[in-house]
């Protein structure tokens, strides 16, 4: 879905009028629409096939070309398997403002991450909580699970791939800007724009690539230094749809 251009109403609007921002998310393979589960040819034109892609999103700010950058309180997880994954941002109402760049954490804060008992979230379905972490949460002591990556290249025999990265060390924030700027008015609730993750360029990347064959499984504790490569790649492959 491409970026919405909003124009100024007339009478403005009043201020301290919370705006909400609709942030889809979508993927791609080198660049082309993808499904995950689809098989789609690697570097090497080996037959690759994710089965699973998700992510922690968090830490985000917009920057108001006038203000700076406006920090927004939001951990959400994204499942690119389903349809429709998304985080809500609420934009704080001190006017309408001019957008032209997003900064987004990729994981989960620091502050939230370890010896936290997903139970303790007074809703379970919250990202953070106990049904809403199931599956990227690794316990009190290593904390959440803040990227997901598995499959497998389509070979003879096939070669399974995980990457899972977690651990304070490889939260990484990405940055997008934008040549012309939106206006986002403020008390707005249809704003949306969507951000796209190339699962390509995961692990093919201008000065690394990660080759499954070689090294084909981290989950961060096992394998530290595979870990950062992925993550390095993966803050690298971010873009925002046209």
């Amino acid at each position: 879905m491409a970026l919405g251009i909003l124009t100024l109403t007339g009478t403005g609007c009043q201020r301290n009028a919370d705006t909400l921002v609709h942030l889809n998310f979508d993927v791609v393979w080198d660049g082309d629409p993808y499904t995950v589960g689809e098989s789609r040819p690697d570097i090497q034109g080996r037959p690759a096939q994710l089965e699973r892609l998700e992510c922690y999103v968090s830490d985000f700010f917009l920057h108001d070309v006038e203000e700076g950058w406006i920090a927004i309180d939001t951990v959400a997880r994204i499942d690119f398997s389903q349809d429709g994954a998304h985080a809500l941002l609420t934009v704080p109402g001190d006017g309408d403002r001019t957008i032209d760049g997003l900064r987004m954490g990729l994981g989960v804060p620091e502050d939230r991450n370890v010896d936290v008992d997903p139970a303790s979230y007074p809703d379970p379905d919250h990202p953070l909580g106990y049904t809403g972490s199931a599956g990227l949460h690794w316990g009190w002591a290593a904390g959440y699970i803040f990227s997901v990556y598995e499959g497998r290249l389509l070979t003879e025999p096939n070669i399974p791939f995980t990457y899972h990265a977690g651990d304070d060390r490889t939260f990484r924030t990405t940055e997008l800007t934008w040549d012309a700027p939106w206006v986002l008015e403020c008390g707005s609730v249809d704003t949306e724009f969507t951000l796209v993750l190339d699962a390509y360029k995961c692990l093919h990347g201008e000065e690394d690539t990660i080759d499954p064959e070689i090294d084909p499984e981290t989950h961060t504790g096992n394998n530290l230094p595979l870990a950062v490569r992925w993550v390095d790649l993966y803050m690298d492959a971010w873009s925002l749809a046209p």
